[in-house]
Parts: C-alpha cells; structure tokens; sequence
C-alpha cells in the first residue's frame, strides 16, 4: 500500500508503484471479512471503522488532493452489507441491498467503491478456485476503469492458497500498527507532498 501510494502521488508515469501496489487492497477486504466472521464484538469492530475512517480523511484529501472518501469508509461500507445481509432471508432484498448500498458507495466516491463492496462479497461467499475466478471476472469487468487492478487477482491466489493449506490468518503485527498505519503514512506523505 505504501508503496502504492508513493507512485500515487511522487511518480505517476512509474506503473511498476501501481501494480505492486495492487496486492494491497484484497489483503484489507479478506482482513474485512475475517474481522466480520471472527470478532467477539461487531459493535467495537464497526464503531473502530469507522473512528479509522474519520481519522484517514483529512490525511487522505492532502496526500491526493482530491475529496473523495477514503478506502476505510468503502471497508466500512462493506461490512455494514454483510451485517444487513446476514439479517435478511429473502434473496430479492439482498440483492436490493448489494445494489442499493453498492450504488451509495459509487455515488459518495468512496474510493474502489462498488468493486470494494464486490471484493468483500466474494470473500465471504467463495473459496478456493471460484473464488480467485470471481476476483478474475470481476477485475475483468472493471478494466474499463483500470487496467492495473487485473494485478490485484495475484493477492487473492496467495490467500486461496493459504486457506488450503489451513492459515490461520491471525496477524502477528501488533494491533495499533495496524490501525494507525493507514493514516500515519498518508500524513507522513501529504507533508511530504506540502513541502
């Protein structure tokens, strides 16, 4: 992701920084719903979100000055539709709910948007091959919108992989590293930019 970000803001016309930076975002929707399937407290996890998210804006809009809504609020975003998904029993108002919400996150300009929300889903509801093949269609549809992010299917490869091996997943990276990290980096780099 840093290194994402790097080429982002100092060095557009390296794309090596952008494909690097690819495998980035799967790794947070898989943590997405792995943090869903597996917190003791979805209250504290979504209300951590969404502090998170808070805290990254400002950072966000002057490391790229533009005002769109950061990733956090698209994770965020996302974890609210599996919560709602989870409580509805007709397919007819999940379906609503997966483009209603999809549509909102679009509309908001959260960045990855929809894609994000789709991402999600095809964690929580694929595994193995169906799953990478999902991720595969999916950056297919969206090369209309960019074809770098065909690149972030080599990150949910790695994660198949690990589930059939039998990962744990459980990070050995001390939680405040974790969730300061996002906005740390952008603040470190908007100041960086300023200057």
């Amino acid at each position: 992701m840093l290194i994402d970000h790097i080429g982002a803001i100092f060095y557009q016309d390296e794309g090596i920084f952008r494909m690097i930076g690819r495998f980035a975002f799967p790794i947070y929707a898989f943590s997405t719903y792995l943090g869903y399937k597996y917190t003791r407290n979805m209250k504290r996890y979504t209300y951590r979100l969404l502090l998170l998210a808070i805290i990254s804006q400002i950072p966000f809009m002057l490391a790229f000055q533009h005002s769109n809504l950061n990733v956090i609020w698209t994770l965020l975003s996302s974890l609210l539709v599996l919560q709602l998904l989870d409580k509805s029993q007709s397919i007819i108002v999940k379906v609503l709910i997966v483009i209603i919400c999809g549509l909102l996150m679009e509309l908001s300009t959260m960045d990855y948007g929809i894609y994000g929300l789709f991402l999600v889903l095809i964690y929580r509801y694929t595994e193995g091959m169906v799953m990478v093949g999902a991720h595969l269609l999916l950056n297919i549809a969206d090369m209309v919108v960019s074809e770098l992010q065909i690149w972030s299917t080599l990150a949910t490869v790695y994660i198949a992989y690990l589930m059939d091996k039998g990962a744990s997943f459980r990070s050995t990276v001390p939680r405040w590293l974790w969730v300061s990290f996002y906005p740390l980096h952008l603040a470190v780099l908007a100041v960086i930019r300023i200057v």
